[in-house]
């Protein structure tokens, strides 16, 4: 008897753990901030959540008055080891999405468009697909990659974690026509940086 209390107990504990979410550790909210070094007129605007379809937002340009719509969190797991402090931990970006009475959990993912180098920045509910990201010491926005498959052969021996800054504003089309954040893929100028500031 004592035999099926325990081996029923060490099942309930294991489905616990098996339940809880990898990304478990949530930050104290904040804003998300542009910094643009070539331009002025969007210097220190913020991002907001913007309507992009059925429970999906995007990550349109704001003004410089913070709202609820801009109001986010960074989650990262208690379940893996510390990284690279200059870089950053890596984790994902959510937002609350409001609805009757409750709000739910959204992930960033990057949408990719074959026919662009364009990725844009997406919330869906859950973070099933949610995109790995990083903010670094200087709280800067990051994605973070081991590989340079731009050289042939690639060298897997030498290489190291390095944090990218591919961030762009940009005229957007996904299910509204927006000016929002979007990823460029490819090696281009750093212009654009999305810092955080507290709630």
């Amino acid at each position: 008897m004592k035999t099926t209390i325990l081996a029923a107990v060490a099942a309930s504990v294991t489905l616990a753990t098996a339940q809880e979410p990898y990304y478990n550790v949530s930050s104290a909210p904040f804003h998300l901030v542009v910094e643009s070094a070539t331009n002025e007129t969007i210097n220190c605007s913020t991002l907001f959540a913007c309507h992009e379809g059925a429970a999906i937002e995007g990550l349109c340009l704001g003004s410089k008055n913070l709202t609820g719509a801009d109001v986010f969190y960074f989650n990262t797991s208690s379940f893996q080891e510390p990284t690279n402090s200059s870089i950053g931990d890596t984790g994902i970006l959510s937002w609350n999405l409001p609805t009757t009475g409750e709000t739910y959990p959204s992930a960033l993912t990057l949408q990719a468009n074959p026919s662009s180098n364009v990725g844009m920045p997406l919330f869906f509910p859950g973070d099933t697909n949610a995109q790995s990201l990083a903010f670094d010491a200087n709280d800067r926005l990051n994605i973070q990659g081991y590989l340079d498959d731009s050289v042939s052969p690639i060298n897997l021996t030498s290489a190291s974690t390095t944090a990218y800054y591919r961030w762009y504003i940009c005229d957007t089309y996904f299910g509204y026509a927006y000016t929002t954040l979007a990823w460029v893929s490819g090696i281009f100028p750093v212009l654009l940086m999305i810092t955080i500031t507290s709630y």
